[in-house]
C-alpha cells in the first residue's frame, strides 16, 4: 500500500464514510474542501504516526493545507 493510499484510508476513516475515495485527490483541501477541523486533523496525525511508524513535528503539520502535501511530508520522515 502506498503512503498515498493509507493516508487517504485514514481519512475516510476518521470522517467515518463521509469522506469517499473520489474526492480524496491530491489538490483537495483538507480543511477547506473536506472540512477537517482541528480534532480531525489531530487524529489523523495521531493515525499516521502509528501507521508509518515516525514522529510529526506539530508545527509543521499545522502547516500542511492539501493531500499532496501530507503525503509528501510523511515520505520525508520516513526517508529521514
Amino acid at each position: 500500500m502506498t503512503t498515498n493510499e493509507k493516508v487517504c484510508e485514514i481519512i475516510i476513516k476518521v470522517k467515518k464514510g463521509k469522506v469517499t475515495l473520489d474526492q480524496l485527490k491530491p489538490e483537495v483541501g483538507l480543511r477547506n474542501d473536506l472540512g477537517l477541523d482541528s480534532l480531525d486533523m489531530s487524529e489523523i496525525l495521531v493515525l499516521a504516526e502509528e501507521a508509518f511508524n515516525i514522529t510529526v513535528d506539530i508545527e509543521k503539520a499545522q502547516q500542511v493545507n492539501t493531500l499532496a502535501e501530507m503525503v509528501a511530508g510523511i515520505d520525508a520522515y520516513r526517508a529521514a
